[in-house]
């Protein structure tokens, strides 16, 4: 899981399956066009995947500026990203969208499901509510974010995220 220091994410590239890079962290000191070349080429030599992981409270200044902390300002950070995946053809990509808000949540994977559709995209997509909390709102939180996307065939893999042990995650999920 790499957040400000995109250098991590090539060392991690090379020994790990799957790394996680937040488009809003990522590109803290350096621009996208130099960044993630690099970072595809690596992963594409090492067998590498990339999940995209945007997150609601982590957005990049540009998008805030251009969007507001709104879904279609996650889905924009997502999409800048996975354009370049495309052309660069680097195919081992998971997408994520993550609030702590359901309702943040299932209307930005809607969108991005929507707008890559439209741009011939077909990426898996990652679900979970970020922080949810524990106790049962964690667990309705969890539902009220999942189970709509899961019930419209969205979604390839899940995550619930709880604040209690780790261990009680995996009944609810």
């Amino acid at each position: 899981d790499i957040h400000f220091k995109p250098g991590l994410a090539l060392e991690a590239a090379r020994i790990c399956e799957k790394i996680r890079i937040n488009p809003g962290n990522y590109l803290k000191g350096g621009s996208l066009d130099s960044l993630l070349p690099e970072l595809l080429r690596t992963c594409r030599a090492a067998g590498t995947a990339i999940r995209i992981g945007v997150n609601h409270g982590s957005l990049d200044e540009a998008i805030l500026n251009q969007y507001g902390d709104t879904p279609e300002g996650m889905v924009e950070s997502a999409m800048q990203f996975l354009r370049i995946c495309q052309r660069a053809s680097f195919q081992e990509v998971v997408v994520s969208m993550k609030s702590s808000n359901p309702r943040v949540m299932v209307q930005s994977v809607r969108l991005l499901a929507d707008k890559m559709r439209k741009e011939g995209m077909a990426y898996p997509l990652h679900l979970g509510v970020t922080e949810a909390g524990d106790g049962p709102e964690g667990r309705i939180k969890s539902a009220v974010g999942m189970a709509p996307l899961l019930l419209e065939g969205m979604g390839d893999t899940i995550r619930v995220s709880l604040t209690e042990p780790p261990e009680s995650e995996l009944p609810v999920a």
